[in-house]
């Protein structure tokens, strides 16, 4: 569920938090990309370590320029799937199997009629 907060005079900016459904509470979400800093903090790594990772495309970021960024989803994800396996994930069979299930779901839409909204037919 989301509710729209009003920031600023007049509400002139909006924007929408997600709210927990048990507490009612409002979950304040992270940031939509983190730095390599950010992330290797995140994850108690060396931040050489981190970007070694994203440089062998070990590890899912974006290369911006010569700076590297790390989407939240994926760090959301891979808990996601520790926590579902129950069990120690290796980062370089995570990051093959995503990039599997990411290429099959592309496969998928290709092979389905989907109209995209505001896309050119």
């Amino acid at each position: 569920m989301y509710r729209q907060e009003r920031s600023g005079p007049a509400g002139a900016g909006r924007r929408e938090r997600a709210v927990d459904r048990e507490s009612g509470r409002q979950a304040v979400p992270g940031p939509r990309f983190y730095t390599a800093a950010e992330t290797a903090e995140i994850l108690r790594l060396d931040e050489s370590t981190l970007y070694r990772h994203l440089r062998s495309s070990t590890f899912p970021g974006l290369k911006i320029g010569g700076r590297y960024v790390v989407p939240g989803a994926v760090l959301d994800r891979i808990v996601a799937d520790v926590l579902a396996t129950g069990r120690c994930v290796d980062l370089a069979e995570w990051t093959e199997k995503w990039r599997h299930d990411q290429i099959a779901a592309l496969a998928h839409l290709a092979a389905t009629n989907v109209e995209i909204p505001g896309g050119v037919a």
